[in-house]
């Protein structure tokens, strides 16, 4: 007589947490026993507790829809010239502003390029001063890479240039800078900008718990690299009709 399969109750947490607030593929499969492979011990008691509160909170869900939404509507209009279009109409901001602007598209870039999966943190001098294991430094890399890039494009280029010039664009009604507040301006976004600003952050099983006045958000790493990616595109393509 063949043994009960060990219940995977920390797999179908994930998986469950995965399909409400991750992207596509993200996640352990159907059919891998989490807790089989882990002997159960992948999910700390507080970690299972924030993805379970996370789960059944029916704001945070809308909030995150929201964005979601947002990010899906700009990542079609991005791929053409549209927000280059209305841009490029406007009053040209200031040289501080595209000296700003240009700083943190190239600091953004820099912190991009620290993510490489399958590099790690190889030949650079933390290899020599910082004795991690290796699963440890691949976290931490991708970790840093994403608040980096969370903090130049929600922080530091939050306001100024890039605010400035879409701000232009929203008083005389230019649809896709209309989308590009929302976004800037969401709940969702507005949180994870508020913990990074003056609150905190930290990892879990799931992606990094934004932690500010209203609460906490576990944002999954696919999710946070698919919001960074369109975030640069922004950036990107503001830069150039600022000269």
């Amino acid at each position: 007589m063949e043994p009960h399969a060990t219940p995977d109750l920390i797999g179908d947490l994930l998986r469950a947490f995965y399909d409400s607030y991750g992207v596509a593929n993200e996640g352990p499969p159907a059919g891998v026993n989490v807790a089989e492979l882990t002997g159960g011990t992948a999910v700390s008691a507080q970690d299972a507790q924030v993805l379970t509160d996370a789960l059944n909170n029916a704001v945070l869900r809308r909030q995150f829809r929201e964005v979601r939404d947002i990010v899906d509507d700009l990542a079609t209009r991005l791929t053409g010239d549209e927000l280059l279009r209305e841009l490029s109409g406007l009053e040209k901001p200031s040289e501080n502003d595209f000296q700003q602007l240009s700083r943190g598209v190239f600091w953004f870039a820099l912190a991009a390029s620290l993510d490489r999966s399958k590099e790690g943190l190889s030949n650079t001098l933390l290899d020599a001063q910082i004795d991690l294991p290796v699963p440890m430094r691949h976290l931490l890399t991708v970790e840093g890479s994403l608040v980096m890039r969370l903090y130049i494009a929600l922080v530091y280029m939050r306001e100024g240039a890039l605010a400035d010039i879409i701000g232009l664009g929203c008083r005389v009604r230019s649809p896709c800078c209309g989308r590009v507040r929302r976004l800037l301006n969401c709940d969702y976004v507005r949180r994870i900008r508020n913990a990074l600003s003056h609150g905190t952050f930290s990892s879990t099983i799931a992606g990094i718990a934004f932690r500010d006045d209203d609460g906490v958000i576990v944002a999954t790493p696919g999710f946070l690299n698919w919001l960074c990616t369109w975030l640069m595109l922004i950036n990107l393509q503001a830069l150039p009709v600022m000269r």
